[in-house]
């Protein structure tokens, strides 16, 4: 079990950290089944290669890891696919150890690294298709920006096929209990790959196709996958670039994200009748309360998804904060263009309408007619209102050239 260097193939080692102590990644994404930080070291006849790092809390277990199959001072080159600190936090005390290495990073990484750790003296900025020779393995860098920094590169062992790829095709969740695709439930595992996509690389996901379509135009295959975290595919590497580049797509299919705030229950009443009604349309609903919900399991679900409904009561004259919270998400994750449905609770005679709409304005959602506010319990004319709103939501998935744009 990886909590160990770990061999993958002849010359090449998993040295990676597996997380069970940090409750949430970058301080946003829930962490129930934890995270691994996977590094790999890389030994050819005469040179050696470390690929990653890891963050700044497990420097001296990282350390010591890569210490079972080589001494730090014997390290050769030191690459990093990427700047971002889960990747690099043990940078001061590694490159202490290792003081003959040679760091081959982007130009752009180079940049971050000075500015993260204040390095750069000993740095060499490698081009699209540069290469090293280690003796017998070759390691060529390619460039792939905005997977999901600016700085991102993969690495790519010729001989072996094998694939370092940096945050792409990566997942949530530790791999202490398998590190192989092979050893793991991954029907089980593919919701952890989706909420990571949704979450860490949803605004980019326009560079996960080209990337796609960039590597499959190069002509090279792959035999193991090496993301940056998630499990190493040894066996069917295709199977996270395939759903990858279903998911990235974001193929619009006959579902609603539904995400309802209530603070007494009525709001969820309005909700309770919006979804029934989308699901005697034949529309997969996915149903969240705004109060409990994981961010990270909504925007996994975003992933596909035909439309958005958001419902809110009044608080404190403005939009219910929890309810708030995933508007903004929703502006700066670029959930644009969705036809959104709107119900509102205004007990106080104070609309929030205004404020949400200029969120959806922001997002440049079509807004489903009617929007419905409600005084309480649903009587029967907002229960109606409801249901006409939910069947114009319906029509615009499914059939969107027999319903008129709203507004």
């Amino acid at each position: 079990m990886p909590n160990s260097a770990t061999k993958i193939i002849d010359g090449v080692y998993w040295v990676g950290i597996n997380d069970h102590d940090t409750p949430f990644f970058e301080g946003l994404w829930a962490l129930p089944k934890g995270m691994s930080y996977n590094a790999y070291l890389v030994l050819g006849e005469e040179k050696t290669a470390l690929i990653e790092l890891t963050k700044t809390t497990y420097t001296d277990e990282f350390i010591g890891r890569v210490e079972e199959i080589v001494p730090l001072n014997e390290v050769d080159y030191i690459i990093h696919n990427h700047m971002e600190p889960d990747h690099t936090g043990a940078i001061p005390a590694v490159y202490k150890l290792c003081p003959q290495a040679e760091v081959l990073c982007t130009a752009k990484a180079k940049a971050f690294l000075d500015q993260f750790y204040g390095e750069g003296g000993r740095v060499t900025a490698v081009k699209d298709g540069d290469s090293i020779d280690l003796g017998g393995k070759t390691l060529k860098f390619l460039s792939y920006p905005w997977l999901h920094w600016p700085d991102t590169m993969f690495t790519y062992l010729a001989e072996d096929k094998v694939l370092f790829s940096c945050d792409a095709f990566g997942g949530y969740g530790a791999v202490d209990d398998a590190l192989f695709d092979d050893e793991m439930d991954l029907e089980a595992y593919w919701p952890e790959a989706k909420r990571y996509l949704g979450t860490i690389v949803a605004s980019y996901l326009q560079h996960v196709v080209k990337a796609i379509d960039k590597w499959v135009k190069g002509g090279m295959g792959i035999d193991i996958l090496c993301p940056s975290h998630g499990p190493v595919y040894r066996q069917n590497p295709m199977a996270i670039i395939s759903r990858y580049q279903e998911w990235a797509k974001n193929e619009k299919q006959a579902k609603v994200v539904m995400i309802v705030g209530s603070m007494w229950g009525n709001t969820h009443k309005m909700g309770e009748i919006v979804r029934r009604r989308l699901e005697e349309k034949d529309i997969e609903v996915k149903y969240f309360d705004a109060a409990s919900a994981e961010s990270g399991a909504i925007l996994g679900e975003m992933l596909n998804a035909g439309g958005i409904v958001f419902g809110a009561p009044t608080y404190d004259a403005n939009i219910y904060p929890k309810l708030e919270y995933y508007l903004m998400l929703f502006k700066d994750k670029k959930k644009n263009g969705y036809p959104v449905g709107v119900f509102t609770q205004n007990s106080w005679n104070v609309s929030v309408l205004p404020k949400m709409e200029s969120y959806l304005k922001d997002m440049k959602a079509e807004i489903i007619q009617p929007e419905v506010v409600g005084h309480g319990a649903p009587n029967t004319e907002v229960t109606e209102a409801l249901r006409q709103m939910a069947d114009n939501l319906a029509m615009r998935i499914t059939n969107p050239c027999a319903c008129p744009l709203p507004g």
